[in-house]
């Protein structure tokens, strides 16, 4: 019995098979047992090598699904990324074909078509004259927002300054023109869409920004001589921002009237909570964009548009912002040029 299972064991290893199994018949035939053992052994030892290549190929078979295969989490999972993945790539392609289908038809409602668009006049400004520029309205806003301006100095701006330093952007170069009039600026725009694929294509434009007194009329018509001061008063004096888009292209398909506009009443007060800080307020009266008027009952909530500058009093940004507002004394727009004038410190 002990050679049958060594016999067994030799079949496994398989590549001492034929060599094992000469030795332990060798020692079957060397073994003085009787006939009928030898041949028993001898039985049972065929048998186990017919059925051994049988056996190890379905051993081999479930040993290997055993190594390769994957569980059914395994599988759950990676159907489920496989779905979400086609899913988010099906969204996307919509969102891409819906926002190229509203790009195509903006662009061919707000843009004219020609071969010739209107340039206008650059203004020649060096990179040492940009810089000085540049550094002049810094150091005055920052002047503000410190307290720092003791001499009270004015921050005057030219037009031809303005459209210098816009000269310096390539794309905006020759195609935009900013002017300055009494309570008046102006801008007019001759923008290439060739930036979005659409050559020979311009948005042709222009816009104005007006100052007028709240008890003037708001037509366009309608325009204040002389300055109009944006003055701290207890007295809540108030004042109209005009503001309004007209493009070259008609747009009748889309929408009537004007791109933008708007009429925005401000107001200048003290801070009930700190005296020495000016609050800017903003009311809009009316306005509409692409042809959509804003509710009427937005407008009667009379909600200050720059309430958020106030709300959090600890933000540095925003209370930079706050001390230049209040630095302001006065704001006049004049023929070809702005002032800004600078709050004493003891009328703060």
């Amino acid at each position: 019995m002990s050679n049958d299972l060594e016999l067994v064991k030799a079949l496994i290893d398989d590549d001492d098979y034929e060599r094992t199994f000469e030795d332990i018949e060798l020692q079957k035939s060397n073994d003085k047992k009787s006939p009928l053992v030898i041949g028993t052994a001898i039985l049972t030892s065929s048998t186990t090598v017919s059925s051994y290549p049988k056996f190890r190929k379905e051993f081999s078979r479930g040993s290997n699904r055993r190594k390769n295969g994957c569980p059914c989490w395994c599988k759950c999972i990676g159907w489920t990324v496989l779905v979400l993945s086609l899913l988010f790539l099906f969204v996307l392609g919509c969102a891409y074909v819906w926002l190229n289908g509203f790009l195509k038809e903006a662009v061919e409602q707000l843009t004219v078509e020609t071969p010739s668009p209107q340039k206008f006049d650059i203004i020649e400004m060096s990179d040492l004259e940009r810089k000085v520029f540049t550094e002049r309205v810094m150091l005055f806003v920052d002047e503000l927002a410190i307290g720092t301006n003791t001499d009270y100095s004015p921050l005057v701006l030219t037009q031809d300054e303005i459209n210098g330093f816009i000269g310096h952007s390539d794309y905006l170069r020759g195609n935009m023109m900013v002017s300055f009039h009494d309570n008046l600026i102006k801008e007019e725009y001759s923008l290439p869409m060739d930036v979005l694929g659409y050559d020979d294509r311009y948005f042709v434009a222009k816009d104005y920004l007006k100052l007028v007194d709240s008890s003037s009329s708001s037509s366009s018509n309608d325009r204040e001589q002389g300055h109009d001061h944006i003055v701290s008063s207890n007295n809540s004096n108030k004042d109209t921002i005009e503001i309004k888009m007209t493009t070259a292209a008609t747009h009748e398909d889309w929408f009537n009237g004007p791109l933008l506009f708007g009429q925005i009443q401000y107001l200048m007060t003290k801070n009930e909570d700190d005296q020495g800080e000016t609050v800017l307020s903003l009311f809009l009266k009316k306005g509409s964009l692409f042809g959509q008027n804003v509710p009427q009952n937005f407008v009667d909530e009379h909600q200050n548009l720059l309430e958020y500058l106030y709300d959090n009093a600890d933000d540095t940004d925003l209370k930079y912002i706050r001390n230049v507002i209040s630095g302001i004394e006065s704001v006049s727009i004049e023929e070809g040029r702005i002032i800004v004038n600078a709050r004493h410190n003891g009328n703060k």
